[in-house]
């Protein structure tokens, strides 16, 4: 054991280990998206910034990692439509980084993110307007 506390942390191996554990669990060789992984976790909630939900994204980044844009629009297909509240996440693992003003509102960037995918038809396009729509009338 004294050896273990002298080794570094690897993070990218811990990651891809985490990523087996999880693909030997769902009997799957890519994992399932965050959404469905934890159904019941609101997509801006904490869980996906700590605990559990921060290390399945990071597992799911892992897997993520290093394929292409089609690669991933194809996976996305697999399980498509995207939940609305979802669409922002799935157009930045599609389209890293998209064109636009970086001092941008955050409501902004989820609109360039989702509207970056529209074409791909991975999301019901009518229901994410009326979900962009209620969200900035809400606020």
């Amino acid at each position: 054991m004294a050896e273990d506390k002298d080794k570094p942390f690897d993070e990218e191996a811990e990651d891809q280990a985490l990523l087996e554990r999880e693909l030997r669990a769902q009997g799957r060789t890519s994992p399932l998206p965050p959404w469905l992984r934890y159904p019941a976790i609101p997509r801006y909630s904490i869980h996906w910034r700590m605990g559990n939900g921060e290390s399945y994204l990071m597992a799911w980044w892992q897997w993520a990692q290093g394929r292409s844009a089609e690669e991933k629009t194809a996976y996305f297909r697999e399980f498509a439509p995207t939940p609305v509240e979802w669409v922002d996440w799935v157009g930045m693992q599609i389209r890293v980084d998209p064109e636009g003003d970086r001092s941008a509102s955050f409501d902004d960037l989820i609109r360039t993110y989702g509207e970056a995918i529209a074409h791909l038809g991975l999301y019901d396009i009518e229901a994410w307007q009326a979900y962009m729509k209620d969200d900035a009338t809400s606020e």
